[in-house]
């Protein structure tokens, strides 16, 4: 037996000895003339993880530093602090990260500010605001840790339901609802909130409920100041408009939240009874912050997510949003050119970070998936459905990284996958307004010094 070193490309030489790169598991392609490339760079408009920062990218492999060496807390401590001013952060407030995802922020969340006296109750405690999927997965977790919620519940492409809510929260004058819970960015729907709306309501109705706000698809891409809006908590994650890739989710915490939870605590502690959670269990991530500056566990990669901030300050927040709002507009314009619909139901609340498109009467599941086929395979951009809504349509998301030529790109490739599939729309229509759109927002840029045009 001889000892041979196998190289990579060795490996790849056999896979195309053995023909079994001409096959596929994808029935889709067997049938279709295809060349085969190892260079194509795949245009990546699924909600996430997104387009990513050139400067990110040279960083994907950059380990964190020691968990518990020496100055590593300050490292991870000014990391924290940064993300907190992008999302203007109260003073005296707690920006805290997650080894995980958005959703184990928003399962830290729901389990927060648990008190004795809704232990074995019927009480709820928690309203959430539920629009789409994503939002629908906030009255989950709440659910699935065994608190009471009321989740209201409202059709695709719908705002808030804020009338509902107020009738809610007057019949709650004992106060017993701790947090009302609701999506910035609902990316299923292509929905934009104002969660502003919600902190005034409770305001005007004097009621102490804290304002949960998820804005794992929002933050990075449009507007989303906690002081500005009146946040308590806002739930992130690093993958989406932060343009990292995964593995941190974030909750920044006001002043009140903070009082709130360590307050919670001390009284499960006084009572005898249990936290309810550990790991994700904000007080104790609190605690530890404040004490070392270090997490519970193993952190994520602070080295990288930091470079994402740093990409996102020197590009200016402002210039991101408004780099966000450019490419759902060339979106935008080519769908509804074409004689597509959107889901959200009010132009003024479609978002500039999903931009969710209406499959015509009678189009179903299958035909949805053939326009995404014809797009990966053969125009080399990935998009998405519209989840828990199989009938419903597609998703060309602008989240992270990606630019008007991206978008150009995503619209010409989607509209004529759809006339492929046999969608009866007007594709050129579409395609001119989407480069008429195009033309209009496409900006001058300039590279940083030293890096090319690959990103080097």
């Amino acid at each position: 037996m001889t000892n041979e070193l196998i190289s990579p490309l060795s490996g790849l030489r056999r896979l195309i000895e053995t023909n079994q790169v001409e096959a596929s598991d994808v029935d889709f392609i067997n049938d279709k003339p295809y060349v085969w490339s190892p260079h194509n760079k795949i245009i990546n408009v699924t909600p996430g993880p997104a387009f990513g920062s050139e400067l990110v990218t040279q960083f994907t492999s950059t380990q964190t530093r020691g968990m518990r060496g020496p100055g590593v807390a300050k490292l991870f401590a000014a990391v924290r602090e940064d993300y907190g001013k992008m999302v203007g952060l109260q003073e005296g407030g707690k920006s805290i990260f997650f080894t995980g995802s958005g959703t184990s922020a928003t399962e830290a969340a729901a389990g927060s500010c648990r008190t004795p006296d809704e232990i074995d109750s019927d009480k709820p405690v928690i309203l959430t605001m539920e629009i789409g999927w994503f939002s629908q997965a906030m009255g989950n977790c709440v659910d699935n840790i065994g608190r009471k919620a009321i989740r209201l519940q409202c059709d695709l492409g719908d705002d808030l339901p804020l009338a509902k809510a107020r009738e809610i929260l007057e019949e709650d004058t004992e106060h017993n609802i701790k947090m009302v819970m609701a999506p910035q960015n609902e990316t299923a729907a292509g929905v934009t909130t104002d969660p502003k709306k919600i902190r005034n309501l409770l305001d005007e109705l004097n009621h102490p409920a804290l304002v949960v706000i998820d804005g794992i698809s929002s933050i990075g891409c449009m507007p989303a100041n906690m002081e500005e809006m009146g946040m308590d908590m806002l739930i992130g994650c690093s993958q989406k408009g932060l343009m990292g890739t995964p593995s941190i989710g974030m909750i920044t915490l006001s002043p009140k939240a903070v009082q709130r939870i360590k307050e919670s605590e001390q009284k499960l502690k006084e009572a005898g009874m249990a936290l309810g959670q550990h790991y994700l269990n904000l007080g104790k991530i609190i605690e530890a912050m404040d004490t070392h500056g270090l997490h519970i566990e193993t952190p994520s990669n602070y080295s990288q997510f930091a470079v994402a901030l740093d990409s996102i300050a020197i590009e200016g927040i402002d210039r991101v949003c408004e780099r966000h709002k450019e490419c759902s507009e060339v979106y935008r314009a080519a769908v509804l050119a074409a004689g597509f619909e959107l889901v959200a139901k009010d132009p003024s609340t479609a978002s500039n970070a999903v931009t969710a498109i209406k499959a015509p009467e009678g189009y179903g599941e299958k035909e949805i998936m053939h326009v995404l086929m014809i797009m990966f395979y053969k125009h080399a951009v990935e998009a998405a459905a519209i989840p828990g809504y199989p009938d419903m349509g597609w998703r060309l998301c602008a989240t992270g990284g990606i630019h008007p030529q991206h978008a150009l790109m995503a619209s010409i490739a989607f509209l004529k996958s759809a006339e492929e599939a046999g969608v009866k729309i007007d594709a050129d229509k579409g395609i001119a307004a989407a480069s008429t759109k195009y033309a209009e927002v496409v900006k001058y840029h300039r590279p940083l010094p030293g890096i090319d045009v690959y990103g080097r």
